[in-house]
């Protein structure tokens, strides 16, 4: 269950998300570096919409990110799944030195984040006898925009503060952070998270979730204003 407090969307069948509160939108797009490697998020400034305005995710409408009733036209089906497990028993537990690396792959939106050229929060975990390198491991978890990694030192689990927002990734999926609610129609809400990202490009085979298909497909869509 959801509180008025607590930004909502709702994903309609074979339609788009649709507020059910008053929400803030901001595009994030990431910061490369020299060498073409994502290093972190730039955020531009803040669009509040109010309730019931209708965010595409059929990757068709001509007013992205607002939906402007193509998928109708488009015949576009949406595949909704909503999983049976829970986090904790998707989640794979890879411990380190001082630090363990939670890992829910069915959560991937392929951001890059976790890796550069050189090395992966996977082999840094490896070298955690290292506090540098430990400190740089739990520093790119927090840059996952879907959640599919967390760090957790002494139990407890490594969040960013973020506020709750909506975020549109030019090229990529909404990314909701602060505990953004989503709700499937027909469907119970979903597990809260800090980090969540949601199709918009109308072909991930995790609908309403990102699965990185947008790369594959060269998805071409931009931020608010486009």
């Amino acid at each position: 269950m959801t509180t008025d407090s607590v930004p909502h969307l709702l994903a309609t069948p074979n339609g788009p998300f649709v507020t059910t509160t008053p929400v803030v939108l901001r595009t994030a797009t990431e910061v490369m570096s020299e060498h073409g490697e994502p290093m972190t998020w730039s955020f531009g400034p803040p669009t509040r919409v109010d309730v019931d305005t209708a965010l595409c995710r059929c990757g068709r409408s001509d007013e992205k990110p607002f939906c402007d009733g193509t998928h109708a036209e488009a015949d576009w089906r949406s595949t909704d799944t909503v999983s049976s497990a829970s986090a904790d028993e998707r989640t794979l537990r890879l411990a380190g030195t001082g630090v363990t690396l939670l890992d829910d792959e069915s959560l991937c939106m392929h951001a890059g984040l976790c890796g550069t050229a050189r090395t992966s929060v996977w082999s840094m975990l490896e070298e955690t006898d290292d506090s540098e390198v430990r400190g740089s491991m739990i520093r790119m978890t927090l840059g996952c925009p879907s959640g599919r990694l967390t760090a957790e030192v002494d139990g407890a689990r490594i969040e960013p503060a973020l506020p709750a927002e909506v975020h549109v990734v030019p090229g990529g999926p909404l990314w909701l952070t602060g505990g953004v609610a989503v709700t499937v129609e027909g469907h119970d809400t979903l597990e809260a998270a800090n980090r969540r990202t949601l199709c918009r490009c109308g072909a991930s085979g995790s609908m309403p979730l990102c699965d990185g298909t947008h790369g594959e497909i060269d998805f071409d869509a931009g931020g608010l204003g486009r």
